[in-house]
């Protein structure tokens, strides 16, 4: 082997090991508290200009309700029966409980006994202002979703868009 190609090889090689040393950048550094807030501020103020009436829980959760509904709302063991789209606020779509099963609904028990049963905090506080028809959508700051560790496709400090039908509870 020539020296020139030796060289060439040896730098190659150094080049390589070198580029799989380097750290790359964390993929959620973006994902902070003020980008959350930011986030926030931005959907509420599209949904004001779209002349959307918020309403607000006790504990901050927005939400805009779409119908009304019947009947008494949803409490602590009813067996609810639901069709709901997950989203981030820019729309996409990361659930939706068409993917579940063929009749798109989704059938839990609120504020299940079974920890790994239950939802998130935003829903189970969301959905108590629901009553049988009522469709609401719901901004769901990540405290009361995934926190700063985020799950699966969610990202840290991520707030969600729930949009729930109640179809029916039991």
């Amino acid at each position: 082997m020539s020296a020139i190609l030796k060289v060439f090889v040896v730098i190659l090689f150094a080049a390589i090991v070198m580029s799989s040393c380097k750290k790359d950048e964390d993929p959620y550094a973006q994902y902070t508290p003020e980008r959350e807030a930011a986030l926030i501020e931005e959907w509420l103020d599209a949904m004001v200009k779209g002349n959307k009436d918020i309403d607000t829980t006790a504990t901050g959760l927005f939400y805009i309700v779409d119908k009304e509904g019947a009947g008494e709302t949803v409490k602590i063991g009813d067996e609810v029966t639901v069709k709901y789209t997950g989203m981030f606020v820019n729309g996409s779509i990361f659930d939706a409980s068409a993917y579940h099963s063929e009749a798109g609904t989704y059938t839990y028990i609120h504020k299940d006994t079974d920890m790994n049963k239950r939802m998130i905090k935003g829903w189970e506080e969301g959905i108590e202002v629901m009553k049988k028809g009522g469709k609401s959508a719901f901004l769901i700051p990540s405290d009361k979703a995934y926190g700063p560790t985020g799950s699966m496709s969610i990202p840290p400090y991520c707030p969600l868009i729930f949009v729930i039908e109640v179809v029916d509870i039991k």
